[in-house]
């Protein structure tokens, strides 16, 4: 067995971030949890992040928890509130806002 790292494909790591998300909401039941999972993807996921893991549930469904294949399900209908909680990415130079820039 060789000791180097695996490294996630980009679908690969989509779908375990959401999974991540929803575990850390698990306490808060399914139905609750889906909603939240759904909020935020809808918030802070980049747009082509949505798009991709959309794709995915329709066409791996088996890759997805029921959290997240029905958070996804709810983000593709449309339903979580759109993009307008993100923080906003730093200028060039600038300190403060966000952890990413």
């Amino acid at each position: 067995m060789s000791d180097e790292p695996q490294i996630m494909s980009t679908a690969d790591r989509l779908v375990y971030m959401a999974h991540q998300i929803a575990r850390n909401l698990a306490t808060m039941g399914e139905a609750k949890a889906t909603a939240t999972l759904a909020e935020h993807l809808a918030s802070f996921w980049d747009p082509r992040m949505k798009e991709r893991i959309i794709a995915m549930a329709q066409e791996e469904p088996d890759r997805f928890s029921s959290v997240v294949a029905a958070a996804v399900a709810r983000l593709a209908g449309g339903r979580p509130v759109p993009q307008d909680q993100a923080t906003p990415f730093n200028a060039v130079n600038e300190a403060g806002h966000c952890d990413a820039g």
